[in-house]
């Protein structure tokens, strides 16, 4: 663990905190079993650090934003296919706007084979995330990561997603594969249908690409 995120001073350095939050990931994060690959920094803003790392079926956004306590810093982590562009959430694809980052979430309700009622029950209802990642938070390696640094945490459990969901989950983002990212897409339809909840800003939340 890089002891910059942790330790810092007052004197805070952008580019040395974007180091360590490579250096995070890269312990934590099995890059290479899966061939991924750096291919995107910005390191200028503390409060939005952006790593991008890339293989032949997707990519992976890593953007971190340093708070006044190693407690409260933030990771968001998302899977975008291979037409992402770097720090834009929206793109034009096939004459409409749509969103190119997507949310763990959903995707490993659609690979878990639950309908998008299901779906829909499992995350409004029951106001849970999927079985694999509420197990991981609940579990004696989970609890300890989240207490020693949260988003350390984060990026151990997306290693063990990887290693649990294997190559299902790159494939579903991977552009050569079109009939799954298509049931994939009818799936987040409906079920943004059934939530019955409407984005305030950007393009609706089932406009994937």
């Amino acid at each position: 663990m890089n002891n910059y995120l942790l330790n810092r001073g007052q004197d805070i350095n952008a580019n040395r905190a974007g180091q360590g939050l490579l250096e995070t990931i890269i312990e934590n994060l099995s890059l290479a079993q899966w061939n991924f690959h750096l291919n995107h920094t910005n390191f200028v803003n503390i409060n939005n650090l952006v790593a991008i790392y890339d293989s032949v079926y997707c990519r992976i956004s890593f953007v971190f934003s340093l708070q006044q306590t190693p407690r409260h810093d933030e990771l968001v982590i998302s899977y975008g296919r291979s037409h992402a562009q770097n720090e834009e959430p929206y793109m034009n694809w096939r004459g409409k706007n749509n969103r190119c980052w997507h949310n763990i979430l959903i995707p490993l309700r659609f690979l878990d084979g639950l309908s998008p009622s299901d779906a829909v029950h499992q995350s409004k209802t029951k106001n849970q995330s999927p079985v694999f990642i509420e197990k991981f938070r609940k579990s004696e390696l989970g609890v300890r990561l989240f207490n020693e640094y949260p988003p350390k945490a984060s990026i151990a459990m997306h290693s063990a997603i990887w290693q649990h969901y294997g190559q299902k989950l790159f494939a579903l983002f991977d552009l050569r594969n079109p009939k799954l990212w298509d049931e994939y897409e009818a799936f987040v339809k409906e079920y943004y249908k059934l939530l019955d909840i409407k984005a305030s800003f950007g393009p609706p939340y089932e406009n994937i690409c």
